[in-house]
């Protein structure tokens, strides 16, 4: 079998579309934007209005959503992070697509089990769902506590090369990829990673003198620690990058399973 061309983004001449799952004023955002801004030909923003962590890629499918100019090529949507890109491809930019969507920095890591919930990597998989080569960018931080000033200085300083790297490497067909940073840089080399293991840190706080009413919160968990992991490479300090891919066929059964069936 022949493996698929891998579409290569050249970023002096792109037109860059930014999103995110915090909103358009987050934090994490302005240091993306200020980052990639010098980089790129083109320079396009459509992110949600307000913060949308854990939407995954939930759109807003028959609801009524809003498309606020906020300036030149800026755009805010009253969405989901999976609709600003929507909005961005069916609407904003239809006539002019991007060549790459970057999704984040999110305000925490987005590893393990993790990526089934993240709207920022949600955003990604939307943009690779439509054709659109994407990265999804996420920073570590102590939970309950904002990420750190010297975190956001790693990540100015180690994005543009790995970014780099991957442009020149390549994307696969309706593939993006998902690079984390930790919360201290001790390694300048990232690590290619797979997605590792990790309980799912999802669990529900009941709300004082309202019965049967909780809020869903997300907490650290504990994380597979296996070589090879995005999980590992961040508690080695390392900035983790991981393909990811829209085929969710467990391939190794599939394959059992057509010989047992």
């Amino acid at each position: 079998m022949m493996e698929p061309d891998l579409r290569s983004v050249d970023l002096p001449t792109a037109r860059v579309l930014l999103t995110n799952d915090d909103g358009i004023d987050a934090a994490g955002f302005a240091v993306l934007e200020e980052i990639i801004r010098p980089m790129v030909g083109e320079l396009w923003v459509c992110a949600p209005a307000e913060g949308h962590s854990g939407a995954s890629a939930m759109v807003s499918l028959r609801r009524e959503i809003e498309v606020q100019e906020r300036g030149l090529r800026r755009y805010a949507v009253t969405g989901r992070p999976a609709d600003t890109v929507l909005a961005a491809l069916r609407l904003v930019m239809k006539d002019a697509p991007p060549d790459l969507v970057l999704s984040g920095i999110n305000h925490g890591l987005n590893i393990g089990v993790d990526l089934i919930y993240s709207g920022t990597v949600g955003a990604a998989i939307s943009a690779a769902a439509n054709g659109v080569p994407a990265v999804a960018f996420s920073a570590d931080h102590v939970s309950g506590h904002p990420v750190e000033p010297h975190t956001w200085d790693d990540v100015r300083k180690h994005l543009p090369a790995v970014l780099g790297r991957i442009c020149w490497f390549g994307f696969a067909p309706n593939g993006a990829y998902g690079v984390n940073f930790p919360s201290r840089v001790m390694h300048s080399e990232p690590q290619l990673c797979r997605q590792g293991q990790s309980v799912d840190t999802m669990h529900y706080v009941a709300v004082e003198a309202a019965q049967g009413r909780y809020i869903l919160h997300h907490q650290d968990g504990d994380r597979s620690l296996e070589s090879g992991t995005d999980t590992a490479a961040i508690q080695a300090g390392r900035i983790g990058i991981t393909p990811l891919t829209l085929d969710r066929t467990d391939r190794d059964l599939l394959h059992r399973a057509a010989e047992a069936l």
